[in-house]
């Protein structure tokens, strides 16, 4: 846990460890916890894990270097107010027990209703409505047109590119806003049921249309689990902010209300040597409209994916999430 000029824990092990993994040393041995450690200091810090991993892999910087791009990325400063809380979590994770979640705490000014916490508990995931004002929403949407450049009121430079759904635009002032919105914080508190929470830095996505000459820049994706499906699951949820008023028919997100309750039944039920992940495919999912500015929280033990846009505009969306970070985490990838 030695710390460089910026005194946070684990940034030089992460850096050491991936230097090493880029240049072929094999690296040191990991930690039990280390797949969680290097997620909490990225996400703590307010970077992700992608553009950190990019840097590394691209200038292969000492680390006075690699602290640099750290200050120079995050605007030339980092308060010490963060990294006392990254250095926090660090030891939450690496020092403290874990804790089961979601927990029976009651979380102060709920943002999401008693009927829609009853929704949540019997489908596995909710709509928080209006969780971003409008304006927030639309800011957020036109960055993303900008890093792509692409104008949304002329459907003619939508194809003229490659771009197929990722948009690998990790941060920006608008992203950024919607992830410290305290409406979307409260949401993911009342699943968690705890506020101590660090927030992740997704990228967005754009969903195109098919186009009427038969370009086809739709990014539906087969019903799928981000986590490990080694039973039991530990808790874990997802979420992803419309940044454009998105009905079912636009290429929404879906997902298998419910399934959370009948998962261990239905891999039980399977037949000998039945890829899971595959037979996924098969069931049946719900796409989930909702306006620009809405959240939708869903359960990672929930199949899901994004469905295909036969609308008119393409659906533009903000991944956010957030979690403890003293979060169990299966050991075993299935």
């Amino acid at each position: 846990m030695e710390t460089g000029t910026l005194g946070v824990r684990h940034l030089r092990r992460f850096w050491h460890g991936r230097l090493a993994m880029v240049e072929g040393h094999g690296g040191r041995a990991r930690l039990p916890e280390e797949e969680s450690l290097d997620r909490i200091l990225m996400d703590g810090l307010g970077l992700g894990i992608v553009e950190p991993d990019i840097f590394i892999f691209n200038t292969r910087p000492s680390y006075a270097q690699f602290e640099r791009w750290i200050l120079d990325t995050l605007g030339g400063e980092l308060g010490a107010d963060t990294v006392e809380r990254v250095n926090r979590a660090v030891a939450d994770c690496l020092d403290g027990p874990q804790h089961e979640y979601p927990t029976e705490r009651r979380i102060s000014n709920p943002v999401l209703s008693p009927e829609e916490m009853a929704f949540w508990e019997e489908n596995g995931y909710v709509v928080l409505r209006r969780a971003a004002p409008a304006e927030d929403a639309r800011a957020a949407e036109l960055a993303v047109w900008e890093f792509l450049g692409k104008d949304p009121k002329r459907p003619e430079t939508w194809y003229d590119t490659e771009h197929l759904f990722w948009t690998p635009l990790f941060r920006h002032p608008a992203l950024d806003r919607n992830r410290a919105s305290p409406r979307i914080h409260k949401a993911f508190a009342q699943v968690w049921g705890t506020e101590n929470l660090l927030v992740t830095v997704d990228r967005a996505s754009l969903n195109l249309p098919l186009h009427k000459d038969g370009i086809d820049r739709s990014g539906p994706s087969g019903l799928h689990w981000d986590a490990s499906i080694a039973q039991p699951m530990s808790f874990g949820v997802q979420g992803i902010l419309y940044l454009t008023d998105t009905p079912a028919e636009q290429g929404a997100f879906q997902c298998v209300p419910g399934f959370h309750h009948r998962m261990g039944e239905w891999l039980a039920g399977l037949p000998p040597g039945t890829a899971p992940r595959t037979a996924a495919l098969d069931l049946e999912a719900v796409p989930v409209a909702a306006g620009a500015g809405d959240l939708i929280i869903w359960r990672h033990d929930l199949p899901h994916g994004s469905s295909r846009n036969s609308g008119r505009y393409p659906r533009v969306a903000q991944y956010i999430s957030m979690y403890p970070p003293d979060f169990p985490k299966s050991p075993v990838w299935q």
